[in-house]
């Protein structure tokens, strides 16, 4: 039995969808029962919630594997509430965790990768870097909805940090290969595209796929995110938010080959997945 937590979220409705396919017996997780009964109907589903971990170790109670697609700060809560029959976890970390910038959600994810690998407890935490393809897919969505609305963007530095964000099909399948591959459990890995790419060159892709022409104008980092915290503070809602901003400056590139050795996953590029997102009509 192959229990999944946060499974109605935006990467574990999928993971879902692809161990049902799979013919595994599969026990979704969530905190929400109407989106539960949203899921494949092959999964039983059952409510629990992190702040009553009584709720959760109850619905554990023999699982061979352990699937958490929740944020990597419950991590602490759920070693506590893992069952004896348990023979693998796999939880969800983020490549936040390698930022330089301080931030309180990448020390959460440290914290709880921390936690596990000192547990003893056999299993893997995936580190993916922005996952993108989905309905619901907050940062290309937005670039494909500015690139369709301005022929010119002011971008932080102009955009030249580089960044590896990995198609949802292939976060998914390194998901379910972290649970069926021997050589899975061990070191975390991070879960990428197949080479890094300039958010700059991200922006143009997204222009490209929409048949948009656009220019892109750059602008010091410390200038456009002071100008994102005054119009946060003047009731404006814009695009980007100061510590996004300040993210966009900084290089997050990684080597996948434990990716690849590991799991067995070679992601798809930038363009091929983005071609598929649209093809889906999955732009919300």
């Amino acid at each position: 039995m192959i229990a999944v937590l946060g499974a109605t979220g935006k990467t574990g409705r999928y993971l879902v969808d692809r161990l049902c396919a799979d013919g595994r017996e599969v026990v979704a997780i969530g905190r929400d029962q109407a989106k539960l009964d949203s899921l494949d109907s092959m999964a039983r589903t059952v409510a629990a919630d992190f702040t009553r971990p009584v709720s959760i170790a109850r619905v554990l109670v023999g699982a061979s594997h352990v699937v958490s697609c929740a944020h990597a700060q419950f991590t602490k809560v759920l070693l506590d509430c893992l069952p004896s029959s348990l023979e693998r976890l796999v939880l969800t970390g983020s490549a936040r965790r390698f930022s330089r910038i301080p931030n309180a959600a990448a020390d959460a994810v440290r914290a709880g990768e921390a936690a596990f690998l000192s547990s003893g407890v056999p299993g893997v935490m995936l580190h993916p870097t922005m996952i993108y393809g989905a309905p619901d897919d907050r940062n290309v969505n937005r670039l494909l909805h500015l690139v369709q609305q301005r022929a010119v963007l002011p971008l932080p530095n102009g955009c030249r940090a580089m960044l590896q964000p990995v198609f949802v099909d292939d976060m998914v399948a390194a998901m379910a290969a972290a649970v069926e591959r021997p050589a899975a459990p061990g070191a975390s890995l991070v879960v990428a595209g197949p080479k890094p790419l300039s958010y700059a060159a991200m922006v143009r892709a997204c222009a490209r796929a929409v048949d948009r022409p656009v220019a892109i104008v750059p602008v010091p980092g410390f200038m456009l995110a002071a100008g994102a915290r005054l119009a946060a503070m003047a009731s404006f809602n814009p695009p980007f938010d100061g510590d996004e901003i300040r993210r966009a400056c900084e290089d997050k590139s990684f080597d996948i080959s434990a990716l690849r050795n590991r799991l067995g996953i070679s992601p798809r590029g930038f363009d091929e997945g983005l071609r598929l997102k649209l093809e889906r009509g999955w732009v919300s």
